[in-house]
């Protein structure tokens, strides 16, 4: 890489690195408090410019600055505010047992959970409580959980740390879990199984009426992750469209976990976990009756929580209510299906399996998607890269369900197809490591460190500018 190749990536990497101070230390004397408020409204106006305008996957669930803004206001009278300290800050209480019953109604549970930071806590926390449970229970001391090939990483991660053994059950032609291989993975030290609703890779279904039987059968719990669609699928389900069972009301599930900070249009930093039992949820608790501090509990990996994110979520479902949630979902699917009806007419690429508000496709013959990826990105279009198999999905959210923004989309995506078939047999710029990721285990172990370095540089303070030649 020459040098200026490298000032190149760097400023990709750290664009503010040439028009804000680099701080290594704390400043001798305070920063104004207008110069500080004047670069942050400078980059968060910045980085919100393309989410704004409806060109991006996922990752701005809400879009309404407004809604923001009030919650802002909420979050700011309870920032401050540790909830582990409920005899100064009792409306705690009130605020994360109401955002649980609200969510388990939606739900049809039976109103016990928990509040977490995110949809990775819920399902790390989940993983916790069934690895406890048949510790305690059934004596399980080499536990393993069974998940789809496309469950959440979050859950790998959390079996990593706790020394569960994970076993992937792959998919059907129809990329939802296959049930009879997943039955087969299934032994005397399996604590769980797993399924989504829906999988953040292709945004699809897995069968959890027949998970849900499974479960029974062998006399496990089975967690449905539906982080992701949690607060969206019940409204689609109310306004007609098929949406299968994967709820409560499901026999057999045991655990849900569903984001209020994407479709339930709270702040970051915001997910509900539900039980079906308060029998199962008491083995996340932590209690500690000896310790000189004085008798310590909490209900999970948490202890110190701002009562602000608490405060806002509870804020965000009361000011949305049914009708404003109702009118969001009717966007979102109206949107989902003209783009997904869009891509099936476009004879170079494929949809994966039946997605609802998350569309995954991937290219039908030999056209390399991340080279259709390259050019959506150059025409402003921020799709999110898949591998096993190389695809991209478009999750919908109520920005990208603006006016013509379905329209323009397809007309970039027949665009880049068209570049793609011109560039084919060249390397593409993005989602390059997903193909060299899916070769050799050696081949991992590189990308590995290139990500570990990826994570370095995102933990350190911007390198200065090279001097002018």
């Amino acid at each position: 890489m020459t040098d200026n190749a490298f000032e190149d990536f760097l400023d990709g990497f750290f664009p503010y690195r040439k028009t804000t101070e680099a701080h290594r230390s704390i400043p001798a004397e305070p920063v104004s408090r207008e110069l500080i408020l004047g670069q942050i409204e400078d980059m968060a106006s910045r980085e919100d410019a393309q989410g704004d305008r409806g060109t991006v996957s996922g990752s701005l669930y809400c879009g309404d600055h407004d809604h923001y803004a009030f919650l802002g206001d909420v979050f700011s009278l309870y920032s401050h505010a540790n909830v582990l300290q409920r005899d100064m800050y009792p409306s705690a209480t009130k605020f994360e047992g109401e955002i649980i019953a609200m969510t388990s109604s939606l739900l049809h549970g039976t109103g016990v959970g928990v509040v977490t930071s995110g949809g990775s806590e819920s399902l790390i926390t989940a993983l916790y409580s069934y690895r406890e449970q048949a510790r305690t229970d059934r004596g399980i001391t080499q536990p393993n959980i069974v998940l789809p090939a496309t469950a959440h990483v979050a859950l790998d991660k959390g079996a990593h740390w706790m020394n569960i053994e994970v076993r992937h059950a792959p998919l059907t032609d129809g990329y939802v879990v296959d049930v009879a291989a997943m039955e087969a993975l299934i032994d005397d030290n399996t604590i769980a199984i797993v399924g989504s609703a829906a999988n953040y890779a292709h945004g699809l279904i897995d069968p959890i009426e027949e998970l849900g039987a499974l479960a029974q059968s062998r006399g496990i719990g089975l967690h449905v992750d539906g982080c992701l669609g949690g607060w969206l699928l019940p409204w689609a389900e109310k306004l007609g469209y098929d949406i299968p069972l994967w709820d409560f009301r499901v026999p057999g599930v045991t655990s849900i976990s569903a984001d209020t900070h994407k479709y339930g249009y709270a702040l970051k930093g915001s997910s509900v976990l539900l039980y079906r039992s308060k029998d199962l949820r008491k083995h996340q608790y932590f209690t500690y009756p000896d310790w000189p501090g004085g008798l310590y509990l909490s209900p999970g990996l948490a202890g110190s929580r701002s009562g602000g994110i608490i405060a806002s979520t509870w804020a965000a479902i009361l000011a949305t209510g049914e009708s404003g949630y109702l009118a969001a979902a009717d966007g979102i699917m109206r949107t989902a299906t003209a783009i997904k009806e869009g891509i099936r007419g476009i004879p170079q690429l494929e949809v994966i399996g039946d997605p609802t508000f998350l569309i995954g496709f991937k290219a039908a013959g030999d056209l390399d998607i991340y080279l259709v990826n390259d050019s959506l990105k150059a025409q402003g279009w921020r799709m999110n890269a898949l591998q096993l198999p190389p695809a991209l999905h478009f999750c919908v959210t109520r920005p990208n369900t603006q006016p013509g923004t379905a329209e323009a989309f397809l007309e970039a995506l027949r665009t880049a197809v068209a570049y793609a078939e011109e560039k084919q047999g060249q390397p593409a710029e993005s989602g390059a490591m997903y193909g060299f990721g899916a070769g050799t285990p050696q081949g991992n172990a590189t990308v590995n460190m290139v990500m570990a370095g990826v994570l370095d540089a995102m933990h350190e303070v911007a390198p200065d500018p090279a001097p002018a030649a």
